[in-house]
């Protein structure tokens, strides 16, 4: 464990076993969500869509939309065992299987290649996207223009809170979503020269890009853990080599 630590200001919570993980890499997170995730009260419009639409595959670009799933299956929903279900990447996958579905992930993860991966699975005509209030449209464009249709299903609330730099001094700044670069432009903003900045993948680093100039660096794989692992990399090795 390195003894040296520098601050990170983190745009979304960190589980217990990520923070100490990033202890051990050096870095010492100062959490400040840039998003909350409101879930409806009543699921009886929502089932109704899926009721109808039984033939449909089922398509889940977050773990939110998987937590939807699982107060649907509360509320009395039964997954068909015909139903194929894509996930976007790995954390999407692993969240079906703790609730005892399999999904198929694309080779690279992000919306563009899920939406190739269905498209390649052929057969399919119609898919229910699982999604919030924010999702982007890169994936259920790409469908579209393929002929598959797709009934979107909203089953989460993205609330945006501003984000506000600490009073501390920041050696990186991490951000998941496009969505929590538009929380800290509505706070701290990227009108000023920034501490480096971290994208987990390259639809964030692109949100990044239409605020500011400055350099992003992108882990190679959407995961939290890669993440910090990029973050120490990049702060530790740039400032021994000053």
């Amino acid at each position: 464990m390195r003894q040296d630590k520098r601050n990170i200001l983190v745009t979304r919570p960190l589980s217990a076993q990520q923070f100490e993980y990033a202890r051990i890499l050096g870095l010492e997170p100062i959490i400040e969500p840039a998003l909350e995730f409101k879930f409806p009260d009543y699921w009886d419009d929502v089932l109704r869509v899926i009721n109808e639409h039984l033939k449909s595959d089922w398509v889940f670009t977050s773990t939110n939309g998987v937590k939807a799933l699982e107060e649907l299956m509360n509320a009395g929903l039964r997954v068909r065992p015909e139903v194929q279900l894509f996930a976007v990447g790995a954390k999407t996958r692993d969240a079906l299987q703790d609730l005892g579905l399999e999904a198929k992930i694309p080779r690279k993860q992000d919306g563009k290649h899920l939406a190739e991966l269905i498209i390649e699975e052929g057969k399919i005509n119609s898919v229910i996207y699982f999604h919030g209030n924010l999702s982007r449209d890169e994936m259920t464009n790409k469908l579209e223009d393929d002929g598959i249709e797709v009934i979107e299903l909203e089953v989460y609330e993205t609330i945006i809170n501003p984000v506000k730099m600490p009073n501390k001094s920041v050696g990186g700044i991490l951000f998941y979503s496009p969505s929590a670069v538009e929380g800290f432009a509505q706070g701290t903003g990227f009108e000023e020269e920034l501490p480096p900045l971290f994208a987990i993948g390259p639809t964030t680093a692109g949100a990044l890009k239409e605020h500011t100039d400055q350099h992003v660096e992108i882990a190679k794989q959407p995961d939290t853990e890669v993440l910090l692992r990029t973050t120490a990399d990049y702060i530790f090795n740039k400032s021994e080599s000053i």
